[in-house]
């Protein structure tokens, strides 16, 4: 027996008569018998009892002394300082007494004095109690799966036991999970990612509002095993500058670090499954291989097996909207030499896009009447049509990467849909449809293993929607780089990483409107048309978008290492870019509309009255004209609508849309 302790009762009653054992005082409780029940799945009962005493004078003091067994109680407290008191019972665990009846009594007496000397009248007084603890009605008795490794997927977990109900609840850390009955003896539950996001244990039970809770039982999340999955990117061309590796995987912490051919890069934790490590431009001075790796202390693995990022020669071919996926207009033949006559000139029955020119073709979309677009593959060497041509519904252009060639069309009034294609054959291969969309003017970018279009990027390979993000619109053309997604709206520029389309960093200067431009990077700078109705925009730093300046042109520009060439009020401007000094300008015939692009030591720009002119890059000086017998089409401005059209070189061929011709120039034949 254990001693309760001593409580005041500072009461208020009836009578006179004096203090001391004089005062007639007497202690009742009630009840005097208590019976409480629990099942072993539910929580510690508790039970009261109320004590008073009778004939206390005005603010006389009585105390309150007590003492209990301890089979089924765990500890007992007065509550009240007049009377009547409620004397709380708070019972031990059901889980930890088990199955079975516990009696105890509990001794309560009125005292005149603190130490309890002298007490009242009917002291002491015994409540006789009785705790029935029995089995839960109903029983979990297994999981499945009853572990999970942290920072998995969402799953299914099946609960096996006794007596559930239709109603039946499964539980994880006392919150209700979405839950299936499958039987008396069965539930399924669906147990988010969240609900395993880190290592530790998770207590699961079945809540039935009938037969109450049912035990719990444990769930183990496992810490995830250290493994390397992806890399973003997985290529890149040689002598580029220095990058920021996106590093995919599972288990990594802030102790991981990123490893190039075992040699640690700097690294950055994002979470568990990603890290950004620092490449340097050294990294990749040559075509070759690199071995990537994680390496963590903490993890019992210690380091992952290696993913092979490919160091590849810098790319001839034209795939993209100005000719590669950074639009910089830009490519460097082994020699160039212009010709005195075409090599060939087709008809393609309608206005000509950009040309895609790889894999031996070259690839046009075409506008055609009633607002739908036809796409061909004509021979390079010849311009004979090798497949099509393929039907499209709704305005188009296409990319090209990884031996696939993609297509968007987008009709007005509809969806656009991405289809990809082989670029042998024509054979679809896949088609996604961007839903939500309609007058959709973003053509595609292609570029390590994903399409790109606006807000949407694709699996390459399946069609699958690798990231979607609530873009602005689809006025903007994405341009790539190996670590950044660029897009550019009214006074609204944002990077995006590639693998995951995480925001890397944005710009807002306040506006917002409609609209949009295709951006471009080049030398690690990005020249965004983020005003309003012009393509004139900011230029950033591509890797951490801090303003760099600002620049002034009617569409998007070509760019070499050195020197920037941009179309200005139709007057062609050379710029060099270390100062932004104007070294020359040409205004042709005074009607020059399209994109210039820059072929080695060479620029080229067409006008509208059909002339297409060459210049030397370092002094404007003309080195080569042709006349065409129809108009070249007006380069991507602010806006642009589909199909985005423009000069294009690659594989050693300059093709040129003019009226509803394409024509091709040979600039090398070893390209």
């Amino acid at each position: 027996m254990l001693a309760l302790g001593a409580f005041v009762l500072a009461g208020c009653g009836g009578g006179g008569g004096g203090g001391g054992g004089n005062s007639g005082l007497s202690l009742s409780v009630s009840p005097l018998n208590v019976a409480v029940s629990a099942t072993t799945a539910q929580p510690a009962p508790s039970a009261s009892v109320q004590a008073s005493v009778s004939g206390q004078q005005q603010s006389q003091q009585v105390y309150l002394a007590g003492k209990y067994s301890t089979n089924g109680i765990q500890s007992v407290s007065l509550g009240g300082s007049t009377s009547p008191v409620t004397v709380t019972i708070t019972f031990k665990s059901p889980a930890s007494l088990g199955a079975g009846t516990y009696t105890d009594t509990l001794q309560l007496s009125g005292c005149y004095d603190q130490a309890c000397t002298q007490q009242v009248t009917n002291s002491p007084q015994t409540v006789s109690i009785q705790y029935t603890v029995t089995g839960s009605v109903v029983q979990l008795t297994a999981l499945s799966p009853s572990s999970a490794v942290a920072t998995g997927a969402a799953f299914t977990l099946t609960a096996t036991g006794s007596n559930f109900t239709a109603q039946s609840v499964v539980q994880w850390n006392g919150s209700a999970r979405s839950t299936t009955y499958v039987s008396a003896t069965q539930l399924t539950a669906q147990i988010m990612a969240a609900d395993i996001a880190a290592p530790g244990t998770a207590s699961v039970n079945v809540l039935d509002p009938v037969n109450g809770p049912s035990n719990p039982l444990t769930f183990t999340i496992q810490p995830a095993m250290l493994t390397l999955n992806t890399l973003s990117p997985t290529s890149v061309a040689v002598g580029g500058p220095g990058f920021m590796l996106t590093v995919l995987g599972a288990g990594f912490s802030s102790s991981s670090i990123v490893q190039w051919n075992g040699a640690a890069r700097p690294t950055t934790y994002v979470t568990t499954n990603e890290l950004i490590a620092q490449i340097a431009a050294a990294d990749i001075a040559a075509v070759g291989s690199a071995s990537i790796t994680v390496q963590d202390s903490t993890s019992a693995v210690g380091t992952t097996a290696p993913q092979t990022l490919t160091i590849v020669p810098v790319s001839k071919d034209a795939t993209a909207f100005q000719m590669n996926p950074a639009h910089t207009g830009a490519v460097t033949f082994a020699s160039v030499s212009f010709p005195a006559s075409p090599t060939w000139s087709v008809d393609v029955g309608g206005t000509p896009s950009y040309a895609v020119i790889a894999n031996g073709k070259v690839y046009v979309t075409v506008a055609i009447a009633g607002g739908s677009s036809q796409l061909l593959a004509l021979d390079q060497a010849t311009g004979a049509t090798a497949w099509g041509p393929v039907v499209l519904s709704g305005a188009a252009n296409a990319a090209y990467d990884s031996q696939t060639l993609f297509v968007i069309s987008a009709p007005f009034s509809t969806a656009a849909t991405i289809e990809a294609l082989d670029p042998s054959s024509g054979q679809l291969l896949w088609s996604a449809l961007l839903t939500g969309t309609f007058g959709y003017s973003s053509a595609v970018t292609a570029a390590d293993g994903v399409v790109f279009s606006a807000g949407y990027a694709f699996d390459q390979k399946t069609g699958a929607t690798v990231w979607q993000i609530g873009a602005a619109g689809g006025d903007s053309t994405p341009a790539v780089t190996a670590d950044g997604m660029y897009l550019t709206y009214p006074c609204t520029t944002i990077d995006y990483r590639p693998a995951t389309g995480e925001t890397i960093w944005s710009n807002n200067t306040g506006c917002s409107g409609g609209g949009g431009g295709t951006p471009v990077v080049a030398n690690q700078l990005l020249y965004a048309p983020n005003g309003f109705g012009t393509y004139n925009g900011s230029i950033f730093n591509a890797e951490t978008g801090a303003l760099a300046g600002s620049y002034v042109s009617d569409n998007p520009g070509a760019f070499t290492a050195s020197t920037g060439y941009f179309l200005q009020s139709g007057t062609l401007r050379g710029v060099t870019l270390s100062n932004n000094t104007v070294i020359w300008s040409f205004a042709g015939d005074g009607m020059l509309v399209t994109s210039p692009i820059a072929v080695n030591q060479y620029v080229l720009v067409g006008s509208s009255s059909g002339n297409l002119y060459a210049l030397d890059g370092a002094t404007g000086s003309q080195v080569w004209q042709v006349t065409l017998g129809a108009g070249l089409p007006p380069g991507a401005g602010w806006g642009a609508g589909l199909p985005l059209s423009g000069l294009a070189a690659g594989d050693g061929l300059l093709v040129v849309p003019n009226g509803t011709k394409v024509t091709a120039y040979t600039l090398s034949t070893n390209p």
